[in-house]
């Protein structure tokens, strides 16, 4: 039997083909309940599925937002792409994803692939080559970065602070008496990142010594243990580290205990992330978190016409959560205290 059609849908229902489509795109007539319920009941017996193709062409939306994203296997991203799709199915859209890999090196394949889905909007994270910003740009689709604030060609950025957020986590561990506080930085780009870790230890160290407290390594766990290896083999390692991703702290904890040294006695840590995962660390990660449940609302708003077209970029708040891996005393993953720092 081959697939079912409107037309098998309105026989069965007892209703013409008019009153299918009303009630397949609600609207533009009403339909009475009752009237409704038949061709519901119709349309789940025949297993009817509208063609979404012809319902694309004839409303001028697919119903689709795309997110083109560097790595899933990240937490951090993981979890911002099933915020995007939570917020995206409360509003009757589905999320088409797209790897382009750490180095976004399948940026242009993989956005030209999305492109031919001809998506409602598009979401860009680690997108930082020109050629890809200018076919999207020439796509006319709307489009949202969630770098932060690495808007390009006039594309509107949602995310936090960075420099701000890094500011937060090494001052934190600066309360806790550490002089100098080591980084492990990621690729290709935590600049802002870094220049507040900068800005914060140049008063502090010697040109040459700023250089051997950071290296600097991809976003991964592998990247963070190689990185935190490279800071542990010095004569004279830091007593504290910011990382400057969840992921790569989770390398780094197993560099840190595959020494022999204790978190935080010996070495201190707070990342930038703040994802589910942090909260299940031995010890306790203490992290800086970005609000990935508003960035998402606010992104995919923006790409649906939910809310009005931002002009400038959007710079929502990060929280400090405290845990143990600072040195606060807390009670693993459910004691937590958090400060929540405005922009």
């Amino acid at each position: 039997m081959g697939r079912a059609n409107r037309e098998d849908v309105a026989r069965l229902a007892g209703v013409s083909t008019a009153v299918v489509s009303y009630v397949v795109n609600d609207g533009p007539r009403p339909v009475a309940p009752a009237t409704r319920q038949r061709v519901l009941d119709a349309m789940h017996e025949l297993s009817y599925r509208p063609n979404a193709s012809a319902r694309a062409l004839k409303l001028s939306r697919t119903n689709v937002i795309g997110f083109l994203l560097t790595d899933i296997t990240n937490p951090y991203f993981s979890e911002l792409a099933l915020s995007l799709q939570d917020h995206a199915h409360s509003l009757g859209y589905g999320l088409l994803l797209a790897n382009t890999g750490r180095t976004g090196a399948l940026s242009i394949s993989e956005l030209t692939s999305m492109l031919t889905r001809e998506p409602d909007g598009i979401a860009l994270y680690g997108v930082h080559d020109d050629a890809t910003y200018e076919l999207v740009a020439a796509s006319g689709i709307p489009v949202v970065s969630l770098d932060w604030h690495n808007a390009k060609q006039g594309i509107v950025s949602i995310g936090i602070d960075a420099y701000a957020a890094a500011r937060d986590a090494v001052e934190h561990l600066m309360s806790h008496g550490h002089h100098e506080v080591g980084m492990i930085a990621g690729t290709p780009d935590s600049s802002r990142r870094r220049q507040s870790w900068t800005d914060l230890m140049s008063p502090r160290c010697s040109p040459e010594r700023l250089e051997q407290l950071i290296a600097t390594a991809e976003f991964s766990r592998q990247g963070g243990y190689d990185a935190a290896r490279q800071l542990l083999d010095q004569a004279n390692p830091p007593t504290a580290i910011f990382v400057s991703s969840d992921v790569q702290a989770f390398g780094a904890i197993r560099a840190i205990q595959q020494a022999g040294l204790r978190i935080p006695d010996d070495i201190a840590l707070v990342s930038l992330d703040g994802t589910a995962a942090s909260a299940y660390t031995y010890p306790a990660l203490t992290a800086v978190a970005v609000p990935l449940e508003r960035i998402a609302e606010h992104c995919i708003n923006q790409l649906t016409g939910n809310e009005p077209p931002s002009s400038t970029s959007i710079t929502l708040p990060h929280r400090l959560v405290v845990r143990e891996s600072c040195g606060c005393e807390g009670d693993s993953a459910a004691g937590t205290a958090q400060y929540e720092r405005t922009p």
